[in-house]
């Protein structure tokens, strides 16, 4: 069953879109992902598992992790892997993690995740491994999870046009105009690679499945 769907789209100037849907298990894995956000992004060429709304765990169980052959030893927040299996995978988790992989993107990261203080509920990091652990220093991802509410989009936007290339906001923009906390949840992601500096703006829809789990009523007081 589908639980949600999410709409992804860069601002910058590649024009990417794909669509993620939120479902209750992966059909082709025998394994119990019910306390995860198990994501596919489509057309079936991607699966996430996440513990985003932490319902059971804080991070990924070791279980699930030695399932999908993540082979790291620190704490994984979600995890990425192409269909069928590929030597590499992502793995999402925070700032302390990243700080031990002594990567050339850390100042850079450091200065990006200053601009938005204040302005979220979470924030967290993502990059590519190794079949093996080893951390690849190509690219990182800054996963921006905001305050969730119009004002603070706006916030957002000013910083994105002021610090990065970005091409429009114009369809993001017009998901603002009858804006509710309950209609979606919004999130950004910059991506810093030797090659290019790309941002992502993501929505859910129909609904906002993280409400509870951020707790925005009592952040917005």
């Amino acid at each position: 069953m589908i639980r949600y769907k999410m709409f992804e789209r860069e601002i910058t100037k590649g024009n990417h879109q794909s669509y993620h849907v939120c479902v209750d298990k992966f059909n082709d894995y025998d394994i119990d992902l019910l306390d995860y956000e198990c994501n596919i992004t489509l057309p079936n060429d991607y699966i996430h598992v996440s513990c985003l709304k932490r319902k059971i765990d804080d991070y990924v169980r070791q279980s699930v992790l030695d399932y999908f052959n993540i082979d790291v030893d620190f704490p994984v927040i979600y995890f990425t892997r192409k269909i069928p299996f590929t030597t590499e995978f992502k793995c999402g988790f925070y700032l302390n993690t990243y700080k031990k992989f002594k990567s050339k993107y850390l100042k850079q990261t450091l200065s990006t995740m200053k601009l938005f203080r204040g302005l979220y509920n979470d924030i967290f990091l993502a990059g590519d491994f190794t079949s093996d652990g080893r951390f690849i220093d190509e690219s990182i991802n800054i996963e921006i999870m905001p305050i969730q509410s119009r004002d603070v989009y706006f916030r957002i936007r000013d910083l994105l046009l002021d610090n990065f290339d970005i091409d429009n906001f114009d369809s993001c923009d017009g998901l603002f105009t009858d804006y509710k906390l309950d209609k979606f949840h919004f999130h950004v992601k910059i991506k810093y690679s030797s090659s290019d500096t790309i941002v992502k703006f993501y929505n859910t829809y129909p609904t906002n499945p993280f409400i509870d789990y951020y707790d925005n009523q009592r952040k917005l007081k």
